[in-house]
């Protein structure tokens, strides 16, 4: 493929909910224009741009793919994206780089949550958005119907091309600029049956054109109409600045009004350099800077790069650097993608995407440039992962096998976060939803050859005292016929401030214990704290003063005076009146008016606290103190709750203590696995 200059470059989020036919419009596409030699079917497995196994065996996009042709002299770079919510970094990643948002839409679906958060998305961005209506060989709405409900989106929606025929009888379009019809790509006149549907699209479009520019509204309101020149010029501008939106037709199944799709992108969505955006301006004069938006890995191939240029252009043989770390890597091989294809170029311009093969340590948001002190490029923000879950091998001493897989599938994916939680002494893994991390398993087992379960995350319980307790003995005596072994102390506990920690004082006078044994005594005791008391849960916020004992001058040692202190402490905790402390988490939920009630009743029954309820553009946030343990199923319960369309982020808040039901509970669980040994 030849290099082209930003001007002849359109780059195109494909997005939409799932079910929308984002991947089988871009089948349609390649193969309208003779890129492909025969049409691919989800069903069938055989797309361009779901090649990842998974997706073949899900019939789905779980991954962007970068699919790139040329036609009219104009290159296209379309991204397909995953329209479940599980996976929608991938979607908010695209639209980040992309210059145009294609949102594909099903006549059959309300629009849902994830249409919604794409619009929002593409409006935070000021991206030029085009809305495309598939599968109109197979709508049950009329057209006008389904053009008055994407108003709620945006009352500047244009309709641009027009069914011709409904449902089975659907065959071609109507160009309603040009006033004519398009049946497989050929032009003929407007039917008798659907020329007042036309007419009455033709002014939705002359109303919306007419509003975007002040010299066209005088026109329009003065002749009654605007002239198609008219119209092509007030589409420019407003498409860039969002006052337009236009809305087309088609079918990715029978190919009808594809053509008329890719000729209007071609002509109307911007370039590079005409895209609005004050985030990552273009500038195809300067040094060569671009942002990687997308990593993955491939058997035999290493790790692929997928980048964005905003400055200057890029040749084969140039050393660029890392900003982050400034390490410097030669680029050997650039590029294009058409799904899993690669068509190798030697060089790309300012506003092309690319990817580059084998940068070892490049990470997504990375910047690269050819000047080590250039600035970074504004980072892609990616959604917060919420759901978690304890990862487990199958197979023992699988540990570091699995740590390393998801060391390198964490790079790949930003919504993705693994680690270790050393209070709970287990590996976690947190994402987006269940769906998402479920598809893990698979994926390591396929890539990495490790097969792991997930299991509902350990809570961190923590276990503390209810009040001061004195003069509270722990003795130590031991006598085997030798040298014996002995220890004695006496101590005050009481509660500490809550988030205090642990305070140890030495009171001791009078050479009642030997200083040198104090810290044994100390040893002892935060060592018996770490084991629990009643549930097994570390013990926190406690103050110990050690003030009196005894020992002796043979059979005293330092291990004696650990035990001592150890059985002290067990005795103090018992006499004090151990409670459990649990986690309290602050949970911001995000919700439309219509489900604030149910989720509020919710967050009721989880024992939650409702903090505060405050708008956020059509939306109620609900602030709430929710106890962990009432999370481990919460992403799943709210997308129910509320049809899929609420979302929420989660910190932790406090501790504070669990109800007398749920101390019991933790107890008795504890002691039913204490005798069975575990």
């Amino acid at each position: 493929m030849k290099v082209f200059e930003s001007k002849d470059i359109r780059n195109i989020a494909v997005c939409g909910s799932s079910g929308s036919g984002k991947t089988q419009l871009l089948e349609s596409i390649l193969f309208s224009h003779k890129v492909t030699n025969r049409l691919g079917l989800i069903e069938e497995g055989n797309t361009v741009s779901d090649y990842d196994p998974i997706e073949k065996e899900r019939k789905s996009s779980v991954n962007s793919s970068l699919v790139t042709f040329e036609t009219g002299g104009t290159k296209f770079n379309f991204i397909d994206t995953p329209g479940y919510a599980d996976f929608y970094g991938s979607a908010a990643a695209a639209i980040e780089v992309a210059d145009t948002v294609l949102l594909v839409v099903n006549p059959h679906e309300q629009l849902d949550i994830m249409t919604k958060k794409i619009w929002k998305r593409a409006e935070l961005e000021k991206k030029a958005v085009l809305v495309y209506v598939n599968f109109m060989d197979n709508s049950p709405t009329e057209f006008v119907d389904l053009l008055e409900n994407l108003k709620t989106l945006s009352p500047n929606m244009a309709p641009v091309t027009a069914p011709l025929g409904k449902g089975e009888a659907f065959k071609g379009v109507i160009k309603l600029i040009e006033g004519a019809a398009y049946i497989e790509g050929k032009k003929t006149d407007i039917p008798e049956e659907s020329s007042a549907m036309a007419a009455s699209l033709s002014e939705s479009l002359m109303d919306a054109v007419a509003s975007s520019d002040e010299d066209l509204v005088e026109k329009y309101l003065d002749a009654g109409e605007l002239s198609a020149e008219e119209i092509k010029k007030g589409m420019m501008g407003g498409i860039s600045s969002g006052d337009i939106i236009p809305l087309l037709c088609g079918s990715s199944i029978n190919g009808g009004g594809i053509p008329e799709l890719v000729e209007f992108i071609r002509l109307y969505a911007p370039s590079p350099l005409e895209a609005m955006s004050e985030k990552r301006p273009s500038d195809p004069a300067g040094k060569f800077s671009a942002l990687v938006f997308k990593v993955e890995s491939q058997r035999h191939v290493g790790q692929i790069s997928y980048i964005k240029v905003y400055s200057g252009s890029l040749s084969t043989g140039e050393t660029i650097h890392s900003i982050r770390d400034k390490n410097r890597h030669r680029v050997n091989q650039i590029s294009l993608r058409r799904g899993s294809e690669n068509l190798n170029v030697e060089q790309v311009n300012c506003g092309d995407i690319c990817s580059l093969v084998k940068l070892d340590g490049i990470l997504i948001n990375d910047t690269l440039s050819v000047d080590s002190a250039s600035p970074a490029i504004t980072e892609i923000s990616f959604p917060i992962p919420v759901v978690g879950r304890g990862v487990y091998p199958k197979t023992k001493g699988d540990e570091e096998k699995v740590a390393n897989a998801f060391s390198a599938i964490t790079r790949e994916d930003p919504t993705l976060n693994f680690g270790f939680n050393s209070e709970t002494r287990e590996m976690v893994l947190k994402g987006i939803g269940t769906l998402q991390l479920e598809l893990l398993i698979k994926q390591l087992k396929t890539r990495y050859e490790v097969e792991i379960e997930l299991t509902p995350v350990r809570i961190p319980y923590k276990e503390t005292a209810r009040k001061l307790v004195d003069n509270i003995q722990g003795r130590y005596k031991k006598q085997t016929g030798g040298k014996g072994q002995y220890g004695d102390c006496i101590i005050r506990l009481e509660p500490n401030t809550r988030g205090a920690g642990f305070e140890f004082i030495n009171e001791v006078v009078g050479g009642r214990i030997p200083t040198n044994y104090i810290p044994s005594i100390e040893k002892g005791i935060i060592d018996a704290m770490e084991k629990g008391v009643v549930a097994g849960y570390p013990v926190v916020d406690i103050k110990v003063a050690v003030f009196d004992g005894s020992f002796h001058e043979v059979d005293s040692s330092d291990m004696a005076f650990q035990i001592a202190g150890s059985l002290a402490f067990q005795n103090a905790m018992k006499e004090s009146g151990t409670y459990i402390l649990e986690p309290i988490m602050k949970v911001a939920i995000r919700v439309s008016n219509d489900f604030t009630g149910a989720v509020m009743g919710d967050l009721n029954a989880r024992r939650g606290r409702v903090l505060g309820m405050n708008p956020e553009d059509d939306l109620q946030v609900i602030n709430a103190h929710i106890p962990e343990e009432m999370l481990a199923t919460y992403a799943e319960d709210l997308r129910s709750i509320t049809s899929g369309e609420g979302e929420y982020t989660v910190e932790f808040d406090h501790y504070e203590e669990v109800p007398q039901e749920v101390q019991q509970r933790l107890v008795s669980l504890y002691e039913a696995e204490r005798e069975q040994g575990r």
